[in-house]
């Protein structure tokens, strides 16, 4: 899905959409894709440490 319409979807802040996707990112349960698109990645989330 692309970020701007991930934006708009939410009715979010596209400061507090880009802080929620850095987490996920971090957490690595995002995948970043060309033309400011990106995906979940699904399965079982990493055991936190």
């Amino acid at each position: 899905v692309a970020v701007d319409e991930l934006v708009r979807q939410c009715q979010l802040s596209s400061a507090v959409v880009q802080t929620v996707l850095l987490e996920l990112e971090l957490a690595g349960r995002l995948e970043r894709h060309p033309g400011n698109r990106i995906s979940l990645i699904l399965g079982d989330a990493p055991e936190p440490s």
